[in-house]
């Protein structure tokens, strides 16, 4: 039982400290992930108890970022020779989205549908 109860703490503890996204305020991953849980621990076994702690603990190493320094992405891999703003570009929209006007939105909306070359 105090297996369990160390599971469902790393799990609250990685939803509580999981990003929210700006794009989809109403959509969030860690509501998502926290159903899925709940679903789990509805029919839960004490056979369950290792896998349960080795899901949480894989969360609680992406919310901790631990593999960001082991397989960082870098060079030619970040900058495609077809497009190589690409993934500035990106970063750049989704950090725009949320603030944009309706109008805003309807311009991005037709410019994407429009290409003048």
């Amino acid at each position: 039982m105090a297996t369990r109860s160390l599971a469902r703490r790393i799990y609250s503890d990685v939803f509580a400290k999981w990003p929210k996204q700006d794009l989809r305020p109403d959509y969030q991953l860690q509501d998502v992930l926290g159903k899925t849980v709940d679903a789990r621990f509805q029919s839960y076994k004490p056979a369950m108890e290792r896998e349960e702690i080795l899901k949480a603990r894989a969360l609680q190493f992406l919310v901790q970022d631990k593999f960001k320094d082991r397989y960082k992405l870098q060079g030619p891999m970040l900058h495609p020779k077809s497009q190589p703003t690409y993934f500035d570009d990106l970063v750049r929209e989704i950090e725009e989205a949320p603030n944009r006007s309706w109008f805003g939105r309807l311009g991005k909306r037709l410019s994407g549908m429009i290409r003048l070359q």
